[in-house]
Order: structure tokens, then C-alpha cells, then sequence
């Protein structure tokens, strides 16, 4: 009773629920995956739980079927024509990227270059570039490196956001300046910016045909797009996970899959699940005695990135792409990020500098198109083809 699959799903299941339930009500103050990742960890070290739950909750195989598929997911999201109109902001965020793995094989000779190169793309990135990378160390023998990359997605956030709302704060002032001098002009030039880059006279085909799109459908499709992706990952040099992520934004051409298939399918909880499931054995590996190495190691990698980003946002002339050096810097630790910590971000600044319902419109709106583009560049794209290009240098 206490030893089958069952039991042991159960019990996964349950501890991603209480991470939930802890970032819920920490009001996202405390990491809800920063809970998981330090409860399994605490959890194998007490031997609470078998070092191989994940493998006896059946969850190993549909780990790895999930992690093309939650990147087909993410590709349905990349809104392509945004990102070529908004090029600078793309740009200043790939830049920032760049510059901060630089700095981070600065630092190879104090920690190590496998540790470097198994951190740099999880730094940059969130889920999927955390999964790639662990298990990439862990067929490579990199037990430690493995554990790594979990402990970094763990708390990249309390890197990023302090840093993200501090830039934010401080752009937001310089947006005031202006913006209190002729408030009426600003917010119609806004209205206008926003009339234009939002076609609402036509109907996506998926929007006409909501009843074709049923649960089952939803899954298959994303289900094929992940297939063809291993399969192009086999036949060509190019790793199937940038495969997945650019059949996912080309399947949205045409409006005739919808973005986030897997949402919409009631999936992505589940497979999500699933994708951790590649991360947390890692975890399982680790001693006491790793403890002290992997907090060092996390700690010089992040001096080190953030370190970059400054360079480049404030010490050299990078930050001109985007005309400021606050928002550059604010971009460049979108990386920490991602959705919806940069939207939720974006909105407390929006409260703590307008003092109008207008001023909080403009600067909420102002601010989160460059902050959620940035997230989407370098973590839903370059981090996972960042990750697909060190795994062949291990």
C-alpha cells in the first residue's frame, strides 16, 4: 500500500502542491518551486523518501515525452511580428545575455568549466533549459552539476526581482518627469501605439472554430509538433529542443493552432509535473558535504552574470539600443525571470510611482512590453538553444 506507484505518485503530486500553496500564501514572496526543490532535497537527505521516487512514480518516461512537448507549448507563445517591431529590446536582451555568459566563464578557473557551461544556460533560463542541462550532466556523470542546476532555477528569482523592481522604479520616475508635463498627449500616444499593434477586425480560424479544439485535439497536436521535432533532433546536427520551439511559433502562423495548447488542453499542470521529474532525481545525489560547494558555486555564477548585465547596461554604451540605462539593466535580469514575475513586477511598480490611474496605466503598459519581451527572448528562446549548444560541449 506504501510502496506502489500509486503511493509514490501521490506523494510527488503533494509536495508540488504544497509549494503551491506556500507561494500562494507568501504572496510569491517565497519561491513555490524553490519550496519543491527544498523539500525533495531535505526530504532524500533525511532518506524520508527513495531516491528514485520519481522512477516509481512512473513519471521518468513522461518525462522525457514532456519536454518536447512543453517546448512546442512555448514555442505557440512567440508572437513573432512583436519581436521584429520591438528589435531593440530584443536585441538589448540578447546582448545583456551574451555579456553576462562571458563573465560567467571568467570565473571557470574558480569553480570549474563543466560547472560553468551545465550553469550558464540555466541561469539565462527557466524550466526547460533547467531540464535539458540536468540531464545532460547526469548522463555525462556530472552528479553534482545535475544537483546544480536545480539549486540555481531555485532561487534565480530572489536575484532577478529586487533588481528588475529597483531598474523599474527608477525608469518609471524618468518616464514621470515627462509624462507630468503633458499627461493627455502621452496617454494618447499610448492608445495609438496600442491601436496599432492590435488587430482586433479578424478572427483567428481557432477563435472561429472554438468547438474543433477539444481537449484531445489540443494534446495531439502538440503531441505531433513534438514528434517531428525528435525526429528532425535526430536527423539533423540541430538539437530536437530548438526543433520543438520553432515548430511551436511557426504552427501559430495562420491562427490555425492556438498559442498555449497544453493550457487549453487542461495538460501543462501535468506535464509540467512531469518535467520536473527530470530535475528532481538530481537532488537525490546530493550530500551534506556537496551543500557548501553548490551554494559557492551559485553564488560566484550570479556575481558573475550580474556583473555582465551591468557592464553592458551601464559601464558601456549597450543601453543606448533602448535609450536608457535603468530599463537596459531592468532587461538584461529578465533572464532571472520570466512570465508572470515581470508582469507582476511591472504592475507593483506601476502602484508605487503613479499617483493617477493614468500615470499607473502608462507606466505599467509602458514598462512590461520591454520586460516580457526580454523573459521571452532569453528564457524561452536563447537559453534553450544556448543549452542545446553547451550540451555538445560536455
Amino acid at each position: 500500500m506504501f510502496s506502489s506507484l500509486y503511493f509514490y505518485l501521490m506523494v510527488v503530486v503533494a509536495i508540488f502542491a504544497l509549494g503551491d500553496l506556500i507561494g500562494h500564501f507568501t504572496k510569491g514572496k517565497l519561491s513555490g518551486m524553490m519550496m519543491v526543490m527544498l523539500i525533495f532535497l531535505v526530504a532524500f537527505l533525511a532518506k524520508v523518501i527513495p531516491g528514485d521516487i520519481i522512477d516509481q512514480a512512473g513519471l521518468t518516461q513522461l518525462a522525457s515525452a514532456a519536454t518536447g512537448m512543453v517546448l512546442f507549448n512555448m514555442g505557440t507563445t512567440i508572437n513573432i511580428k512583436q519581436m521584429v517591431r520591438e528589435w531593440r529590446v530584443v536585441a538589448m536582451a540578447a546582448l545583456c545575455m551574451i555579456v553576462s555568459c562571458v563573465f560567467m566563464l571568467f570565473v571557470a578557473p574558480i569553480i570549474g568549466m563543466d560547472t560553468v557551461l551545465v550553469g550558464m544556460p540555466v541561469i539565462n533560463g527557466a524550466a526547460m533549459a533547467t531540464s535539458l542541462m540536468t540531464t545532460a550532466a547526469a548522463e555525462r556523470g556530472l552528479t553534482t552539476a545535475a544537483a546544480l542546476c536545480a539549486v540555481i532555477y531555485s532561487v534565480q528569482k530572489f536575484v532577478g526581482a529586487p533588481i528588475a523592481s529597483a531598474m523599474g522604479m527608477r525608469y518609471a520616475k524618468t518616464l514621470m518627469v515627462e509624462f507630468r508635463k503633458d499627461p493627455a498627449a502621452h496617454m494618447a500616444a499610448l492608445a495609438a501605439k496600442q491601436k496599432g499593434t492590435t488587430d482586433t477586425s479578424k478572427k483567428m480560424f481557432y477563435e472561429s472554430h472554438k468547438e474543433l479544439y477539444t481537449a484531445n485535439i489540443l494534446i495531439a497536436i502538440v503531441c505531433i509538433g513534438a514528434w517531428l521535432g525528435r525526429c528532425l533532433g535526430t536527423l539533423t546536427p540541430i538539437n530536437y529542443s530548438i526543433w520543438c520551439l520553432l515548430l511551436g511559433s511557426v504552427s501559430g502562423i495562420g491562427g490555425y493552432i492556438p498559442p498555449r495548447p497544453l493550457q487549453r488542453g487542461s495538460a501543462y499542470g501535468l506535464m509540467m509535473i512531469a518535467v520536473f521529474g527530470s530535475i528532481i532525481p538530481s537532488l537525490a545525489k546530493v550530500s551534506l558535504s556537496d551543500l557548501g560547494t553548490m551554494a559557492f558555486q551559485t553564488v560566484v555564477l550570479f556575481i558573475a552574470a550580474v556583473a555582465g548585465i551591468f557592464v553592458i547596461s551601464y559601464i558601456v554604451p549597450g543601453w543606448k539600443l533602448v535609450g536608457d540605462r535603468d530599463l537596459a539593466m531592468g532587461i538584461g535580469v529578465e533572464q532571472f525571470l520570466g512570465f508572470p514575475s515581470n508582469v507582476v513586477i511591472c504592475r507593483e511598480v506601476s502602484e508605487a510611482i503613479g499617483e493617477t490611474d493614468d500615470e499607473k496605466t502608462y507606466i505599467e503598459e509602458t514598462l512590461t512590453i520591454p520586460y516580457v519581451l526580454g523573459g521571452i527572448t532569453v528564457v524561452t528562446i536563447l537559453s534553450v538553444a544556448l543549452a542545446s549548444v553547451v550540451i555538445g560541449m560536455l
